[in-house]
């Protein structure tokens, strides 16, 4: 009889654990998907800043190649000449 009475107290702990388990699994799974969102949203917003950023630079640079055409395109052969012979200096 005793027996008995300890088996059931065991299935009642057992199913009370069960219980509590899901509970705080589904709390945690609800906290990761805040991370997800929140972490998601910076990532988000850090990548429109920084795409916001290129574009203006973008813009300045072409602005000052038509305002000054004959040293862009010096500046541009320099950059070519100066990569050809590191290139070049590095097959060799």
């Amino acid at each position: 009889m005793a027996a008995d009475l300890s088996i059931e107290k065991l299935v009642e702990e057992i199913k009370k654990l069960r219980g509590e388990f899901t509970h705080v699994s589904e709390v945690l799974l609800d906290r990761a998907k805040e991370q997800a969102a929140e972490t998601a949203a910076k990532v988000r917003y850090a990548a429109e800043d920084g795409w916001s950023g290129a574009k203006g630079a973008a813009a300045d640079v072409a602005g000052r190649i038509e305002e000054q055409p004959l040293a862009a395109t010096a500046i541009a052969f320099g950059i070519g000449m100066l990569l050809g012979l590191l290139l070049s200096v590095r097959k060799r």
